[in-house]
């Protein structure tokens, strides 16, 4: 720990598991009081647990992100708390594949809810608080669908690719009130749902990461590390950018 978030409330959802989970440990450690959020109950306990024996009591409301009253009631209860929001994470995202002419509207809608509605209800909400202080950084999930877009997931790349462009929309109205607004892509990461999926593809892991340009996946603590970097005060000058890690690249080849 080297108190590179000392004092500072952050707000994370999806914080139960995965990248979330990850990022919630990394902030821990650098001395944030962190407000976490997730669907999943036990999980989000058990981080919340483990959070708090690495830094300052931590505290998770189980509910859904696309609720807007949830949302609400979330924000709320972190002012009441702490008085303060320094830091919102938001990273709820899913896709479900389907080429653009076979998806449903309810895999449409489900995929735009969860991955775009979620992340403008959160950043919707601290910003009055954020505008009070004059003062705040709001980091947003995106991925590297949300660039140039991906083959049989549309869906979830157009809710990513409005991830990114609603950060640069809020860094470009709120950055005269002190507020960033950043996104980043991770690029395929190592978490055990990830993993498990790819498992059962042909190829496996292996064929997944050939195009990459690190030639593997990511780490989650790869991803909480930017995620920190973009949280503190040594980002300080960053706004509307999204960081783009271990994309990939048609000239990649295998080593």
């Amino acid at each position: 720990m080297t108190g590179r978030l000392d004092d500072k409330v952050v707000l994370i959802s999806g914080a139960a598991r995965g990248i979330g989970q990850a990022v919630a440990m990394r902030m821990a450690r650098e001395g944030a009081h962190l407000w976490l959020c997730d669907r999943l109950d036990d999980e989000l306990t058990a981080t919340v647990v483990a959070a708090g024996k690495l830094g300052n009591p931590a505290v998770g409301m189980t509910g859904d992100a696309t609720d807007t009253s949830f949302v609400a009631r979330w924000v709320a209860a972190a002012i009441e708390h702490h008085g303060r929001i320094d830091v919102l994470y938001n990273n709820v995202g899913v896709s479900r594949p389907g080429l653009i002419g076979d998806l449903s509207d309810e895999d449409w809608h489900f995929q735009q809810r969860l991955t775009l509605d979620s992340v403008f209800y959160a950043t919707r909400a601290v910003l009055p608080h954020m505008v009070r202080r004059r003062s705040g950084s709001i980091i947003s999930m995106s991925s590297g669908a949300g660039v140039g877009g991906q083959y049989n997931l549309g869906g979830y790349a157009a809710a990513k690719a409005g991830v990114i462009n609603l950060m640069e929309t809020v860094a470009m109205e709120y950055g005269p009130y002190g507020i960033r607004a950043n996104s980043l892509t991770p690029g395929p990461t190592a978490t055990e749902p990830a993993l498990a999926y790819l498992r059962d593809r042909p190829g496996g892991v292996a064929e997944h990461t050939r195009g990459l340009i690190l030639q593997r996946m990511s780490q989650p603590e790869e991803v909480a590390n930017t995620v920190l970097w973009l949280a503190s005060d040594e980002s300080s000058n960053i706004t509307g950018i999204c960081v783009r890690s271990n994309i990939r690249a048609a000239s990649a080849r295998p080593v």
